[in-house]
């Protein structure tokens, strides 16, 4: 009878944990790629998402799936909210999913890059936010949806970055240049730091002319030193 019994616990909760993936794969197949420089979703697929991850949570409390999922379209309310109150207290509960979902799951590069999104979102530029870029580029090289998160977070961060995460974010826009190229340079040109990526070949292809005007810019700035 106890095996029986041990047995019918085991089936429910193979059960439940089938039933909760599901819906986390539903909740991602209807949200899909969610970037910094992806169009702003309409709050009908909001919606949906978030009841796919919430019910999921049901069958499985905790599931670090969906608080990933949950925290993500906590970012994606905070793109399209046009008040600022809600903005700021939807951006706090996807820092504080992305910390809760870290704790069983702290080799997942998305979740240490979104925690670093949100972060920055949050103006929170400091020790955390670095230490999350830092795992995010350690953890996941050649994922591009991670490359394009930490160089988003740490273009805007550039100025309090230590020194040795400024090097790890330079080999990644290197590494990016293989698989990435497009999205990675739409990313340094909305900061304008060409100067990041004007030695490197791949981008040169795609930005010859951007190369050749930051040249002569700090030609004429060494110039002027000079004099």
């Amino acid at each position: 009878m106890a095996l029986f019994i041990v047995l019918a616990l085991i089936a429910v909760q193979c059960a439940r944990l089938g039933i909760a993936g599901f819906l986390v794969q539903s909740a991602q197949d209807e949200v899909g790629a969610w970037t910094p420089a992806s169009p702003k979703p309409d709050v009908a697929q909001i919606r949906r998402a978030t009841k796919y991850y919430t019910d999921s949570l049901g069958y499985i409390q905790g599931n670090p799936w969906a608080l990933e999922g949950l925290g993500a379209i906590d970012l994606a309310r905070m793109r399209v909210s046009t008040i600022p109150r809600e903005a700021l207290a939807v951006t706090r509960s996807a820092r504080a999913r992305f910390r809760q979902a870290l704790l069983q799951r702290p080799t997942s590069p998305f979740l240490w890059a979104n925690l670093a999104l949100a972060k920055l979102y949050l103006d929170e530029i400091d020790d955390e936010l670095q230490t999350a870029l830092r795992h995010a580029d350690e953890l996941g090289p050649w994922e591009p949806t991670v490359q394009q998160t930490v160089l988003f977070v740490g273009l805007a961060a550039w100025q309090d970055l230590d020194p040795d995460l400024r090097q790890n974010l330079a080999r990644a826009i290197e590494r990016g240049a293989t698989r990435n190229t497009r999205k990675m340079f739409d990313i340094i040109s909305s900061y304008t730091r060409f100067d990041l990526i004007c030695a490197i070949e791949q981008y040169k292809r795609i930005a010859g002319r951007n190369c050749a005007t930051a040249a002569l810019d700090h030609g004429a700035g060494e110039a002027m030193r000079r004099e």
